[in-house]
C-alpha cells in the first residue's frame, strides 16, 4: 500500500488486490508462468521475476511437474549429454583458480550450447553449491554431468534411475 501524497503526481493506494490475473492474450496465469527470469505483465505493467525465496525454490523443485524449469532430472540429463564438451571447456577455455560462481557456470553452459533459462541454472546451481558458498570447484560440475549421485537429486529412487541402490543408499 502506497500512502497517497497530495499534489505529488503519483497515485497512492493499492496497485493490485489478490485476484486471478489474466495474461494479455486472455488466458490465466498459472504456476508454470512464475519462474526466475520470466517477464509477466499485470495491468499493462511488465515485471521481470529476478529472485525467489528459499521456500519458493524448494516448493518448485519438489513439484517439477507443475514447475518444469525446476525439473532436476531433466536438467541433469541435458547436462550429461554435453559432458565431453564441458570437460573440453574447462581444459581449453577456463582460466580461473579452479573455483567457479553461477555466472561462470552460465558461461560454460552457453559455451557448450546448453540453453538454460535463469530458473534452470539456479536449480542446477543449488544442487552443485549445496552449502551456498557462492563458489564451487569446476570438478563438481563435471562430476554432476558425468555421474548423478543419488543424494543430489530430488526424490529420485532406484526405480526411476534404473540403478540398484547400494547398501549405503538404503
Amino acid at each position: 500500500m502506497e500512502p497517497p501524497v497530495r499534489n505529488s503526481g503519483l497515485m497512492g493506494g493499492k496497485f493490485l488486490r489478490r485476484q486471478v490475473q489474466k495474461k494479455p492474450d486472455g488466458s490465466r496465469f498459472g504456476p508454470s508462468d512464475m519462474f526466475v527470469g520470466n517477464q509477466v505483465e499485470f495491468v499493462c505493467h511488465k515485471f521481470l521475476l529476478l529472485h525467489a525465496d528459499e521456500f519458493s525454490y524448494r516448493f518448485m523443485e519438489n513439484d517439477d511437474k507443475t514447475f518444469p524449469f525446476s525439473n532436476f532430472p531433466r536438467l541433469v540429463t541435458q547436462l550429461m549429454s554435453k559432458v565431453q564438451d564441458i570437460k573440453r571447456y574447462f581444459i581449453a577455455e577456463y582460466s580461473g583458480d579452479g573455483l567457479i560462481n553461477i555466472d561462470q557456470f552460465e558461461e560454460c553452459c552457453r559455451h557448450v550450447e546448453l540453453k538454460f533459462n535463469r530458473q534452470e541454472l539456479i536449480t542446477l546451481w543449488r544442487k552443485i553449491d549445496r552449502k551456498s558458498k557462492g563458489k564451487v570447484t569446476f570438478t563438481k560440475v563435471i562430476k554432476l554431468a558425468s555421474d548423478v549421485p543419488l543424494h543430489v537429486s530430488f526424490g529420485l529412487n532406484s526405480e526411476s534411475t534404473g540403478r540398484r541402490p547400494s547398501c549405503s543408499e538404503v
